[in-house]
């Protein structure tokens, strides 16, 4: 099957974990010989991270670095490649990535897809939680918990302050399993061994608490096992509390449920596990997140998709109750070698084989010296044996030579060397930067990613769209105290202008992530940013998008020129048509312009649409379409646009809720240029409304340009009204400022009374044709019966978003669901403002908005 058509075989790994790492070296294994395979694993780190062993980095008892090993020198015959996994288009079979620091997207083609992703924290359900507690999910985890917990005892040797002391000397693991049991015995043993370097603190002023929510810990072993671990963290003096469940935390308290609350300014979570959103749009099969798979991986209806390990439920044939396989490492690892080598016999033309794996025991840490594991055959072990196991099977399975040569001449040296309780500072010197720049030097230019936020302390600057005339138009000048750059940041596209400083400059610079945490967690502070955003762009005049025509201002006749500074040619030209049959649209302009506001050649009244929207340009016989920048973005075939892209016929074009056909002109030759006179086209063409139940709406007819050198809004407007149809198909001179162009923008830019109310008509779903009303109180959307909005939809939680009310308009916020909220098809990861025709996905259940001032 490789190579049948001359292209090669493209096998995709997402994921440099346990299950995708051993995917591709056993690919590697299977395809060496075959030069027709191309086999590539994406993983967002460059390093492969040994997750057994992240508790005792986190405590120091290892040597943190020691856990990681490079992935790509585990990865021979494979190509690696270090980049985000952004989104998965199983229709068009391609995965779109971007490189964490950049908004740089490429797609990545695939025949043989492999989802082992692993699983990201969850914690949005906790209050505070994800704010104030710490995780233990990476590398970078394990410095900091290490790290702080060293600063508590530093602090509290200087403290006096009883209660803040307290708070200090006080430390919280939430979540008994594996990860939190280690966790807890970690810490303990670095806290303890350090306190002879802390005189002032006394053994019986540290306090280490472990929080389980369940009867017993360690759950998926044994009761007797589970309670021989319980014994020795009591008699570590660890304090366990069973059957508690952490509600929320403050940066001084760890809230349970019940009320109760735990003095501390140390919370580790081990808990809240969940799906990375990514796979969350997948139209495949899903069990609480996890992809349903067959018993050889494979996932229904998906040809040539694989998934496993923490993405995956995964039938295990050795299982005698016929339960799934576990989400560990020891699972993972087989997993990935099966599956290797059932796409290596599915490339051959042969057959997959089921995963089988009877596990090989589990192993648990309590702290050092003491450990317990359950083996096949039965056997059980705890104390020193049960350590001496624990220590001696991670360190087999370490990935390579040299990584266990330094770990294990570590633990051999660990009798004879004092522990380490330096604290190694790993912060950023600033998080804001300050920078200079010299007279006409660009900040940024046109086209490049967006990668910071700018703020002007002195000096100026131009913002500047560059044309491929040549020629330069300045959008705006900033000076001290204004601000510039928000919106590639916001709309996560290139720059579409370019920034140069007009006198010697300082500024201030926002790097992307805390410019996205700022703006992600201060409401008004978003809400200005957008509003500026969309001010700046849609409040450009039209030739701010174009190159500048040197219009005389005696009225003499100019050439008309394209952008590219040729002279326009008479050619025939091409044509939109409308999909639903409404009419067409003659492109017989170099410079068609398309927005929601009156002054553009093609207007669509829609609140979806920017007011500068897009823009079609003609070149000859040529015809470019390009996005001035708008918020919704302009599709074609059903991709976003991010660059000028030339029309091809029959393409597709979505702006808002119109869609286009593109009918390119007959081919002639080309005839002779011509002078013609250059004036400010009017509207060529409006689009109606989106079509409702009730009325359909009428195709406005095509105007023709007047003979004048320009015209403002105003008679602009009323040149519109007076060409609307009327009755009898007869002109009728409007009344001054009542026509309907007139009304229509008139009620487009009017400010709107602040709604009462959000009403939500279920289109699709369980509820579909249901009606719901949320007034300015606010209220849950959910699975709940009790909810101000409640939908029996079982992809939704409980209390999956809420609905309020605050600064005059209605905001969405997701409170931490599992599959998430959307709004105009987009995740949303904070308040998101709602506005009619804007249309919520939640579930199985989509929702159509409409406010209400009654």
């Amino acid at each position: 099957m490789s190579g049948a058509t001359g292209n090669p075989t493209r096998i995709l790994i997402l994921g440099g974990g346990f299950g995708g790492v051993a995917t591709a070296q056993e690919l590697a294994k299977q395809l060496r010989r075959d030069p027709a395979v191309e086999i590539t694993l994406v993983s967002r780190d460059n390093h492969f991270l040994y997750v057994p062993l992240l508790a005792s980095a986190a405590a120091g008892s290892i040597e943190a670095l020691h856990v990681v090993a490079p992935i790509r020198a585990m990865l021979k015959g494979v190509r690696f490649r270090q980049e985000e996994v952004l989104g998965i288009d199983l229709g068009r079979r391609v995965v779109i990535t971007g490189t964490p620091d950049t908004a740089r997207e490429r797609e990545l083609p695939f025949d043989h897809l492999v989802l082992g992703l692993g699983n990201v924290i969850s914690l949005a359900k906790l209050p505070g939680v994800a704010q104030h507690g710490k995780t233990l999910k990476t590398l970078g985890d394990a410095f900091a918990i290490r790290n702080h917990a060293l600063k508590m005892l530093e602090m509290a040797d200087i403290e006096t302050d009883p209660v803040a002391r307290r708070e200090m000397l006080t430390f919280v693991v939430a979540g008994g399993g594996f990860s939190g049991v280690e966790m807890i015995g970690e810490l303990n043993d670095l806290l303890r061994a350090a306190l002879p370097q802390y005189p002032s603190i006394a053994a019986d002023q540290l306090r280490v608490v472990l929080l389980h929510s369940q009867g017993r810990i360690l759950p998926e072993m044994s009761a007797g096992i589970a309670d021989y671990a319980l014994k020795q963290l009591r008699k570590r003096q660890v304090e366990v509390m069973l059957n508690v469940r952490l509600a929320g935390a403050t940066p001084h308290e760890a809230n349970l449920q019940g009320g109760a609350k735990i003095p501390t300014r140390t919370l580790i979570v081990a808990v809240g596990n969940a799906p990375p959103p990514v796979l969350d749009a997948l139209a495949v099969g899903k069990d609480r997140g996890r992809i349903v798979v067959d018993d050889c991986m494979r996932v229904p209806d998906a040809p040539g998709v694989w998934a496993l390990g923490d993405n995956a439920i995964v039938p295990n044939r050795a299982a005698k109750d016929g339960s799934p396989s576990p989400p560990t490492a020891q699972y993972a690892l087989r997993q990935g070698k099966r599956l290797a080598k059932n796409i290596a016999a599915t490339i051959r033309g042969g057959q997959p084989a089921p995963f089988a794996f009877g596990g090989l025991g589990l192993l648990c840490l309590v702290g050092h010296g003491a450990g317990v594991g359950e083996l096949p055959f039965g056997i059980r072990v705890k104390g020193r044996l049960g350590w001496f196991l624990w220590r001696s099977v991670y360190w087999s399975k370490l990935p390579t030579l040299g990584r266990k040569i330094q770990i294990g001449a570590g633990w051999l040296l660990d009798p004879l060397v004092p522990i380490d309780t330096a604290r190694v500072n790993l912060g950023r010197t600033q998080t804001v930067s300050e920078e200079h720049h010299e007279a006409g030097e660009y900040i940024f230019r046109q086209g490049e990613p967006g990668d910071s936020f700018y703020l002007v302390a002195r000096g100026a600057v131009e913002i500047v769209r560059e044309h491929s005339s040549g020629q330069h138009e300045i959008l705006a000048r900033l000076g001290e105290g204004e601000y510039f750059g928000e919106t590639a940041l916001l709309t996560k596209r290139p720059r579409n202008a370019s920034a140069r400083c007009s006198v010697p400059t300082d500024l201030i610079s926002l790097g992307r992530d805390d410019f996205s945490t700022l703006a992600g967690t201060w409401l008004q502070f978003a809400e200005s940013l957008r509003a500026t955003s969309d001010q700046r762009v849609e409040s450009a005049p039209l030739t701010s998008f174009f190159s500048r025509l040197n219009v005389p201002s005696d009225g003499t006749p100019v050439m008309a020129t394209t952008v590219g500074g040729t002279m326009s040619q008479v050619t025939p030209a091409a044509r939109l048509v409308r999909r639903d049959a409404e009419g067409e649209i003659a492109l017989d302009r170099d410079l068609i312009s398309i927005g929601r506001s009156a002054d553009n050649n093609i207007v669509i009244p829609d609140q979806r649409v920017s007011r500068r929207h897009a823009l079609i340009q003609r070149e000859g016989e040529v015809y470019w379409l390009e996005d001035l920048g708008g918020a919704n973005g302009t599709l074609v075939n059903g991709q976003r646009v991010t660059e000028r892209v030339r029309l091809q016929q029959a393409d597709s074009i979505a702006i808002g809720p119109t869609q286009y056909h593109f009918m390119a002109a007959p081919v002639h030759p080309p005839a002779p240029p011509q002078p013609v006179t250059f004036t400010p086209p009017p509207p060529v063409y409006v689009a109606p409304p989106p079509p409702s139940p009730v009325q359909q709406p009428a195709a406005f007819a095509p105007a023709q340009p007047p003979a004048v050198e320009q015209e403002s809004l105003t008679s602009l407007i009323r040149g519109l009204d007076a060409r609307l149809p009327t009755e009898g198909n007869q002109q009728a001179e409007p009344p001054p400022q009542s026509g309907p162009v007139t009304r229509m923008i008139r009620a487009l830019d009017a400010p709107p009374a602040p709604p009462d109310r959000v009403l939500l008509q279920a289109t699709e779903g369980p509820a579909n044709g249901h009606g719901f009303e949320v007034r300015q109180a606010g209220g849950i959307l959910g699975r709940a019966s009790e909810n101000a909005v409640s939908i029996p939809d079982e992809q939704l939680s409980r209390r999956h978003a809420q609905i309020q009310f605050g600064d005059g308009a209605f905001w969405i916020s997701d409170l931490g669901s599992r599959n998430g909220t959307f709004v105009n098809e987009t995740r949303i990861v904070g308040p998101q403002q709602l506005r009619s025709g804007d249309q919520i996905t939640v579930g199985n259940t989509r929702l159509l908005v409409t406010l209400d001032g009654r």
